[in-house]
């Protein structure tokens, strides 16, 4: 009995492996009156994030048909953000994890600009932590970005004490486009490659230090519009209870931003790219398109020259189809067209790259795996959501249920031989 008993307990330690990981709750804000200047804001963000600025806005204008440049807002669409502290003791800021960069950097105490007196601001004086670095750094958003300098100090994500980590203090933060978010500012997980002032990125420290088993994190992002907690970022792993079926994984193309191969991408049974390049992005809430993939989204859904669609037209649209690693992954019309106020705006833009953007349009529906170790990606339906060829809101993870099902069949063999 008792060797039926010490079985017992190693076959629930190895059920209940994923307790291991490091779950962080993320919080979803969303602009509560959409307009088309926040989407064409978010468009202008992409683009200098990107690099893209110029080439971008004159390749977009011409693909949508010479649509005006209008004054832009200063609110973002949506995002995803949460808690971590940095110094000793820890003050707490606000983040945006963001795929799509790969530095972390804060307001300083001695910004004075309007973004920077909105939000949490770090002084080294109060932290005995603190290691002086010095260092410029500069790093390019929306219309500006920030300057300022480099610091080292502790930094806990989710109880996980990374040390001496190297972030940017904001001196002066140049776009007024973090003026009105709830995030003071942003912990980028893409590859070291690009990180600014060769950083070395926090994720690539958490692992280094020992603080997580393995190299990989995932988004589980919520699709409940009216929820304000957003999902989880797993730190360590994945977590089958979020999605259904198994992980579809391509190899990482570029070691910089998570891009990978793409076969085709379709609508409408219309083919509008092969063999084409995608990343996967969690800074954005949008699409972004290449310019003749977006040329041929606007003539088959009938966009207006002003990116708005008709409303009473969305429920007949086709599903926007992505071939990854020989899955359909499959985006409805109800999640790519956005409800803005008192219009229709289809969620694909372009910046008149050759490379897609899979914003949370695609993640929100496709549990996400970024596996840094294996130099891979994987997506896989989230549970309880509708798609293409796994159209049920009746799943559930059958990972999850194989595994009760043979745990109660491996201790119901055991306490008969015992």
């Amino acid at each position: 009995m008792l060797k039926a008993l010490h079985l017992f307990t190693v076959i629930v330690a190895l059920a209940t492996a994923d307790l291991r990981l490091h779950r962080m709750p993320i919080y979803k804000w969303e602009n509560s009156v959409k307009n088309r200047n926040n989407v064409m804001s978010e468009v202008q963000h992409l683009r200098h994030k990107y690099n893209l600025a110029t080439q971008a806005s004159t390749a977009a204008s011409s693909a949508s048909g010479g649509m005006s440049e209008e004054p832009l807002s200063n609110s973002m669409n949506m995002y995803y953000y949460g808690p971590i502290t940095i110094g000793t003791p820890g003050l707490p800021f606000n983040v945006m994890f963001d795929t799509g960069s790969a530095n972390l950097w804060v307001p300083s105490y001695n910004c004075t600009s309007n973004a920077c007196l909105s939000h949490s601001q770090y002084n080294p004086t109060q932290s005995s932590t603190f290691v002086p670095n010095g260092n410029p750094i500069t790093l390019k958003y929306g219309t500006g970005g920030m300057t300022g300098y480099l610091a080292m100090d502790t930094v806990t994500v989710n109880n996980l004490i990374i040390l001496n980590q190297t972030f940017g203090v904001a001196v002066t933060e140049l776009d007024d486009h973090f003026d009105n978010v709830y995030f003071d500012g942003i912990l980028g997980m893409g590859f070291s490659d690009l990180a600014e002032d060769n950083v070395q990125p926090p994720f690539y420290n958490m692992y280094a230090e020992g603080l997580i088993s393995q190299p990989v994190f995932s988004f589980y992002l919520s699709i409940d519009g009216t929820s304000t907690l957003g999902g989880e970022l797993i730190l360590g792993g994945s977590d089958s209870q979020y999605y259904v079926g198994n992980m579809t994984y391509v190899p990482i193309s570029v070691d910089d931003y998570w891009q990978f191969d793409m076969t085709e991408a379709t609508l409408n049974g219309v083919t509008i790219c092969i063999n084409c390049q995608a990343i996967a992005d969690t800074g954005t809430s949008l699409l972004m398109a290449p310019i003749d993939a977006y040329t041929n989204i606007y003539s088959i859904l009938n966009i207006n020259p002003d990116a708005s669609v008709d409303c009473a037209t969305v429920n007949s649209m086709p599903v926007l189809k992505f071939v990854i690693g020989g899955t359909v992954f499959g985006i409805p019309p109800s999640n790519y067209v956005l409800a803005l106020d008192g219009e229709c705006m289809v969620g694909i833009q372009t910046m008149g790259t050759d490379f897609w953007i899979l914003g949370d349009i695609f993640i929100g529906q496709y549990y996400t795996e970024f596996d840094l170790g294996n130099n891979r990606i994987g997506f896989a339906s989230v549970t309880g959501a509708s798609y293409t060829n796994q159209a049920s809101a009746q799943f559930v993870s059958y990972t999850t249920m194989w595994s009760v099902f043979a745990l109660l069949n491996i201790l119901s063999i055991i306490f008969k031989l015992y």
